[in-house]
């Protein structure tokens, strides 16, 4: 299979991600929701299509995950019965101003792709579509960080450093083509003939910008954590180099005063057995850290860049 195909997202299934995160918050439930995603895949034309989607119950409990198993086979026989798509091509989650890159996420898409090397995770950001920009996005594991995660789940410098992977190319975005019926799109043409009341001089909102500088200043928090730790497991390392000389320095000596009094001086022993390396430290948390940093930073810089232009629109006018 290719591994750029086309990936298609058909608009029902759209709806009916945006309708499942709306009615989790209008219960004023967990606003954080997911749910798996059904399709088709065409490896002729290099073309993934997802055409179908539903929810599954929000819970870490071995008993919810039990109902969610029992709950997705009861939909994949009910679709096959029906004729409708039923081939699992990935899952979907809501996110929090881009919070969603964390352990949790990263195992899920590395389950799906340990099934499937097509799946895909795709993430809807409920408080950015509800600002007027629909916020739909797909990712997948890259191929480097997929075979190092299989091979280990905790990365180290050193891990990191051979297979060359950064929290840039950490996750993979991959474009999305929405896809309509014949249905929508004469509906759409309807509804374009339809006066439009939105006001697109509406100025950006400062809470949304707040909550967003909240958030990276949370990741840099992480980060500074992280370095700390490092800075710890550095200064284990130099001690326990420090003391191995010493050792080896004072074996030496005595080993020599022995000598040059008869005796028969001390057995080798194996350093390395007397003073055990630190534990190092695992860098996926500060990778994942910096991948959400970064993606604060470019939310940022785009809600930053739109209200500028409003404002200095908005100057001219009043001047």
């Amino acid at each position: 299979f290719s591994p750029h195909p086309s990936h298609y997202l058909l608009s029902q299934v759209i709806m009916k991600i945006t309708r499942n995160c709306q009615d989790e918050l209008d219960k004023q439930l967990d606003p954080h929701v997911s749910g798996v995603l059904l399709g088709l895949i065409n490896e002729n034309k290099r073309v993934l299509e997802v055409t179908h989607c539903f929810p599954l119950m929000n819970s870490d409990t071995d008993e919810s995950m039990e109902i969610n198993r029992e709950h997705m086979l009861e939909m994949e026989r009910s679709l096959r019965s029906v004729n409708i798509d039923y081939q699992q091509v990935g899952f979907y989650q809501s996110t929090y101003l881009n919070t969603h890159c964390d352990r949790n996420f990263l195992d899920s898409v590395f389950d799906y792709l340990e099934e499937m090397n097509e799946a895909i995770a795709i993430i809807y950001d409920p408080l950015k579509t509800k600002l007027g920009h629909l916020s739909l996005r797909a990712f997948k594991l890259s191929s480097a960080a997929f075979n190092l995660y299989k091979a280990e789940k905790d990365f180290t410098a050193e891990m990191l450093r051979d297979n060359m992977v950064t929290y840039e190319n950490l996750f993979q975005e991959i474009p999305v083509v929405v896809k309509n019926s014949s249905l929508t799109n004469v509906l759409l043409c309807e509804l374009g003939h339809v006066q439009d009341t939105t006001s697109y001089f509406t100025l950006p909102t400062s809470s949304y910008l707040e909550k967003s500088m909240q958030l990276l200043l949370g990741g840099l928090d992480e980060i500074n954590q992280d370095l700390l730790k490092i800075n710890k497991y550095q200064k284990s390392v130099y001690k326990k180099q420090t003391d191995m000389m010493k050792y080896i320095q004072d074996r030496k000596e005595e080993n020599d005063r022995m000598i040059r009094e008869g005796l028969k001086p001390l057995p080798e022993e194996d350093v390395n057995e007397l003073f055990k390396d630190p534990a190092p430290v695992g860098r996926l948390e500060s990778l994942l850290s910096a991948n959400r940093i970064t993606s604060h930073c470019d939310m940022i810089e785009e809600h930053v860049k739109s209200g500028i232009g409003k404002l200095y629109l908005a100057d001219s006018f009043m001047s």
